[in-house]
C-alpha cells in the first residue's frame, strides 16, 4: 500500500510526552567516576515459584496525583498497578505486539476498517463475562473530550464509532489508513475497563487482570489479591503490595531494611557500590531494554535549523566521555537513533566517529561559531542533568557559546520554555517506532519537518505489507541518523535491586514498570 497523503500525527500533550519517555521519576544521585562497575544479573531467577505469600515492590510514584483510573496516571507506580489490575487488547513482548484481550486486529483491503477479535472465556474480577460491549465502552470512554488526556488513538481510529458485531467482535472505522493496528493498540496504554464504569476506587475499579485491588492510598501503597480465574493462569503470589516511593535511595533502603522485596529503577551510583546486603542482587533488564539518552535539537530556531550545525554536533560530541561519566560502566554509546529494542529498529547504523576538526569547520561555514546555543534539561532520568552539563562544555569546545537551563521535572516539557531553547534533553526506552516517530512529530519543538521522513512514517503506519513497513521504517531511521534533529549519545541499563529468590518480574513495555502477573518467590 502506498503512503497515505492524509497522514497526520496525534496531538501531543505534556502527559503523552511523559508517558512516551516512561516518566522515570528522578533519582537525584550525582555521578562519580573511577573503579569498575559492580556485576549485575540479567533478568530474574528461572526457578519454579512457590504458590502463596506476599510480594512487596517499590516504584517511583506521583504522590497524591496517583489514581486507579487507567487514563490518568503516568508514573511507574501507576503503570505497574494498571498492568496487573487491567488488561490491554495487545501487549508488547520483545518489542513486538502480542495478543492479550484481543487475539487479532485485521484491517480491510484499504485499511479503513479495523476488526478486533476478542478472547473468549475471560471474566472480570466480579465474575461476569468479558464481552465486546466492554471494549466498545472503553473506546468511547477514551474518546470523550471529558478525559484529562483523550487517547492519541483518536488520530487513527474513530473510537466513538466503534460497534459490537457480536459478543467477541468489535468493528472500528479508521480516521486514516492503518496497516498495523495491533502495534498502535499495544503502545497506546489502552487498558480495558468494564462497561458502565465511570469512576475508579478500590470498590469500583474492576478489571480482568491477574490481581484485583483491595486497598489504595495515593502516593503510599496499593494492596492487591490474586484473581484465581485469570485467563492466562493464576499468579503465584497470593498478594502483591505496590509501594509508592519517589526517591531512588529510599526504594533501595526499603529492600535493605526488609520493607520491600524489590526496588525499581535504582541509580548507577547505587549499583556500582554493589548489593547493600546478603541475599540481594543488582539486576539489569538487558541490552535490548536500555534507555536511550540524548538531546532533541529544536529546528524552529536558527542554529539547529541549519543541517551543518546538526551534523557538526553529531560529529563533535564525545560520546564515550558522556557514557563514562553518566552510566558508570552500565551502558554504551548510541547512534543518534531512538527506538533501540523495538521491532524494525536498524541495528546496522554505526555510532558516528568523533571528528572535532570537521565539526568546527562545519560550524564556521554555517556562521555559528561564537553564537549562543541554549540547552534545556530536567532530571527525568538519573544523569540527564549531569550529561547536559558535560554536553554544554563539549559544545563550547566546538566553538558555540553554549549555556544550560535546568528546570524541574514539572517544567521540563512546558511548550514555551522548550521553544526558547536550541536543544532539549530527552530519554526514551524501547517503545515502538510508531510511538517514537509520531509523538515526537506532533510537538513542534521536537519535530523534524522533512518531506522524506514524513512520507516514510506515513507509509510505515498505513501499509498492510510487512516488507513495505520494514523498508519504510528503515528509510525513516536513515534520514534521522543522517540529517535529523536527534543527538542520541548513549544507552544506559535499567537497574533494580531485588531479593535473590524473587522471580516473575516480566519486562514488557518498560522495565521501569514491569508486568507482575506471575511474580513470586522460588523459596
Amino acid at each position: 500500500m502506498s503512503q497515505s497523503p492524509a497522514f497526520r500525527s496525534p496531538a501531543v500533550t505534556r502527559r503523552t510526552v511523559l508517558s512516551l519517555i516512561g516518566l522515570g521519576a528522578a533519582a537525584l544521585t550525582g555521578c562519580t567516576s573511577g573503579g569498575a562497575a559492580a556485576p549485575t544479573v540479567t533478568g530474574a531467577p528461572t526457578g519454579e515459584p512457590r504458590r502463596g505469600g506476599t510480594v512487596r515492590l517499590a516504584f517511583a510514584g506521583a504522590g497524591a496525583a496517583e489514581s486507579l483510573d487507567p487514563t490518568v496516571g503516568t508514573s511507574p507506580c501507576d503503570l505497574a498497578r494498571y498492568s496487573v489490575l487491567f488488561d490491554t487488547l495487545f501487549s508488547f513482548a520483545d518489542g513486538a505486539a502480542e495478543p492479550s484481550l484481543a487475539t487479532a486486529a485485521e484491517v480491510d483491503s484499504e485499511a479503513k476498517t479495523c476488526t478486533l477479535t476478542l478472547r473468549q472465556g475471560v471474566t472480570w474480577h466480579d465474575g461476569t463475562a468479558f464481552t465486546a460491549a466492554d471494549v466498545v465502552h472503553t473506546l468511547k470512554y477514551r474518546a470523550s473530550p471529558d478525559r484529562i488526556a483523550p487517547s492519541e488513538l483518536s488520530a487513527y481510529l474513530d473510537l466513538a464509532a466503534a460497534e459490537a458485531r457480536d459478543d467477541h467482535t468489535v468493528v472500528v472505522p479508521t480516521v486514516q489508513p492503518v496497516g498495523d493496528p495491533a502495534t498502535l493498540l499495544a503502545g497506546a496504554g489502552l487498558y480495558v475497563i468494564k462497561r458502565g464504569t465511570s469512576s475508579f476506587s478500590a470498590e469500583t475499579a474492576t478489571g480482568t487482570g491477574p490481581y484485583r485491588v483491595t486497598a489504595f492510598k495515593a502516593g503510599v501503597e496499593t494492596r492487591l489479591e490474586r484473581h484465581d480465574d485469570y485467563w492466562d493462569g493464576a499468579g503465584h503470589a497470593e498478594k502483591v503490595v505496590l509501594l509508592s516511593v519517589d526517591d531512588a535511595q529510599a526504594r533501595v533502603n526499603a529492600v535493605k531494611d526488609d520493607q520491600a522485596d524489590y526496588a525499581s529503577d535504582i541509580s548507577f551510583t547505587t549499583a556500582k557500590a554493589g548489593p547493600p546486603g546478603t541475599g540481594l542482587q543488582i539486576r539489569d533488564a538487558g541490552e535490548a531494554l536500555r534507555t536511550t539518552y540524548g538531546f532533541v535539537l529544536n529546528v524552529t530556531r536558527d542554529l539547529p535549523a541549519d543541517p551543518r550545525v546538526r551534523r557538526a554536533i553529531k560529529l563533535g560530541i564525545d560520546r564515550k566521555a558522556l557514557v563514562d561519566a553518566v552510566f558508570l560502566g552500565y551502558g554504551a554509546p548510541a547512534n543518534d537513533l531512538f527506538g533501540a529494542g523495538a521491532e524494525y529498529y536498524l541495528d546496522d547504523v554505526a555510532v558516528p566517529e568523533r571528528d572535532v576538526a570537521a565539526a568546527k569547520k562545519l560550524l564556521k561555514e554555517a556562521g555559528a561559531t561564537g553564537k549562543p546555543f541554549v540547552v534545556r534539561t530536567a532530571e527525568y532520568e538519573t544523569g540527564l542533568n549531569s550529561s547536559a552539563e558535560l554536553f554544554v562544555e563539549q559544545l563550547k569546545g566546538l566553538g558555540l557559546d553554549a549555556s544550560l537551563v535546568k528546570v524541574s521535572t514539572t517544567e521540563g516539557y512546558e511548550p514555551a520554555g522548550m521553544k526558547a531553547c536550541d536543544a532539549i534533553s530527552f530519554p526514551l526506552g524501547p517503545v515502538s517506532l510508531a510511538l517514537t516517530y509520531t509523538r515526537s512529530a506532533a510537538y513542534e519543538t521536537l519535530a523534524f519537518p522533512d518531506e522524506e521522513l514524513t512520507g516514510a512514517v506515513a507509509t510505515a503506519i498505513s501499509t498492510t505489507s510487512d516488507s513495505e513497513r520494514a523498508a519504510a521504517w528503515a528509510k525513516a531511521q536513515r534520514v534521522m541518523a543522517d540529517r535529523g534533529n536527534w543527538v542520541a549519545w548513549g544507552r544506559g541499563d535499567v537497574l533494580s535491586l531485588a531479593k535473590e529468590t524473587l522471580t516473575g518480574v516480566e519486562n514488557r513495555e518498560s522495565p521501569k514498570y514491569p508486568w507482575l502477573g506471575k511474580v513470586g518467590f522460588t523459596a
